[in-house]
């Protein structure tokens, strides 16, 4: 079983700081996946993998942050977005506060491309105040390992939002709410210099960027997941306590 902190009291966690000082920190986004697919689907990615290695490595993982910088999502109805800064200092306030409980290596799993500034300037700042911690952030999208299985599966079809790739990996996560008899996607539209809400209503009115989402596979879902979980399971047993 996963070693969940929500399901844990303060007393566990004493316990666990007393020979582990790893954390798992997902974060994700509320916002439009197509019309196939939910809102849910940038928290659920990085947290099976998360999930996983959880269950494989006994490393503590925290609850979700289920929002992130999405404002250009924000066209399509339900999506809900955190302004850059506010990211940022939740980023901050979030590993200040494990850092003061004793936890010194966070591995920070990202299922959102638009968080990824954000984080950036958070680990900056936070990295610089508080002295011993580390922190890995991963975008497990971008993984070489992950990379590759995509690229195998869709050779033909573009990386983007909602699209076969990811779609592929949520029908290994949750079938049962992909709607692929809804799906549709804007083939002959290319990537703008720069993604505002009003740009991407207009280029990518059905909330897809990139190849055709009905030819995902939930085989190929698991493929990545279970390559993501790999690399990130790596990461964490290569690292020792600080004393």
């Amino acid at each position: 079983m996963a070693f969940l902190l929500s399901e844990l009291g303060w007393p566990d966690i004493e316990e666990y700081l007393h020979h582990d000082d790893r954390l798992i920190l997902v974060v994700g986004s509320t916002e439009q996946h197509g019309r196939h697919m939910t809102f849910a689907s940038d928290v659920w990615q990085p947290w099976e993998i998360a999930r996983r290695l959880s269950e494989r490595t006994g490393v503590l993982l925290a609850p979700p942050l289920n929002y992130g910088m999405s404002l250009h999502h924000l066209s399509f109805p339900g999506s809900l977005s955190l302004r850059p800064q506010t990211l940022v200092a939740v980023i901050a306030d979030l590993l200040r506060s494990a850092y003061g409980h004793g936890f010194r290596h966070i591995l920070l799993l990202n299922g959102h491309g638009g968080n990824t500034a954000s984080l950036q300037v958070a680990l900056v700042e936070v990295l610089d105040e508080l002295d011993g911690l580390e922190v890995r952030q991963v975008q497990w999208w971008q993984l070489p390992a992950v990379a590759r299985i995509f690229a195998s599966a869709f050779p033909d079809l573009p990386a983007g939002h909602a699209d076969a790739s990811e779609t592929s990996v949520i029908l290994a996560i949750r079938p049962d709410v992909v709607r692929l008899e809804r799906a549709a996607y804007s083939p002959k539209a290319t990537m703008p210099p720069f993604l505002s809400r009003q740009v991407f209503a207009r280029r990518f009115p059905h909330g897809v960027i990139g190849g055709d989402p009905r030819q995902a596979s939930a085989e190929v879902g698991e493929q990545v997941l279970e390559a993501a979980a790999a690399v990130c399971e790596e990461i964490l047993r290569n690292w020792t306590r600080n004393t």
